[in-house]
C-alpha cells in the first residue's frame, strides 16, 4: 500500500493535509512535513530519509519544483535507491494531490501508478480556470448579460 507525503516550504504541507482531511476524512497514510524557520535544512534531510527507509511504496507531493523541499526528497530518493515504487511530483496544486490520493486511499486503485500520475498531471489544467467580470459582461450595454450560478457551478 502506498503512503503519501507533503513537504513544502512554510505550513504549506499541514495546510494541504488539513484540506485532505476535510475532503476524504482522516488517514493514517497521509503524512505532512513543513520546512519551516524552526528546522534546519539537515533536520529536514534526516525526516525524509526516515520517511524513505520506512515506506518502500511513497509518493512525495512538493510545493514548488526546484524548492529546496523538493530538491532535498529528489536528491534523497535518487541517492538511496531503496524503491522503484518511490516518486517525487513537484509543483503541486491541492487539485492533483486530491485527485491522486482520491485514486489511491479511496478507490484502492494502486496498479500501474506512474500511468495514473502521468494522467492525473495531463488532466490537471481541467480543474482550473479564470474568471474575470469583463469575460461576462456584454459589451454593447455593459450590463450583466451572465448567469451566476453557470459561471460557479451550483
Amino acid at each position: 500500500m502506498y503512503n503519501i507525503l507533503i513537504v513544502g516550504h512554510g505550513t504549506f504541507a499541514t495546510g494541504i493535509k488539513s484540506s485532505l482531511d476535510l475532503l476524504i476524512g482522516e488517514c493514517d497514510r497521509i503524512h505532512a512535513q513543513n520546512l519551516s524557520e524552526n528546522i534546519t535544512h539537515e533536520e529536514f534531510e534526516n525526516i525524509i530519509t526516515e520517511y524513505l527507509n520506512k515506506y518502500d511504496k511513497l509518493i512525495v507531493f512538493a510545493d514548488l519544483l526546484g524548492g529546496a523541499p523538493s530538491q532535498i526528497v529528489t536528491r534523497k530518493v535518487l541517492e538511496m535507491e531503496k524503491s522503484k515504487e518511490q516518486f517525487v511530483i513537484s509543483g503541486v496544486s491541492l487539485a492533483l494531490i486530491l485527485d491522486i490520493c482520491s485514486q489511491i486511499i479511496i478507490l484502492n486503485e494502486e496498479e500501474n501508478i506512474l500511468e495514473k500520475i502521468n494522467t492525473s498531471l495531463d488532466n490537471i489544467k481541467d480543474t482550473m480556470s479564470v474568471v474575470c467580470l469583463e469575460d461576462f459582461c456584454n459589451d454593447e450595454s455593459k450590463e450583466e448579460s451572465y448567469d451566476l450560478q453557470d459561471i460557479i457551478g451550483i
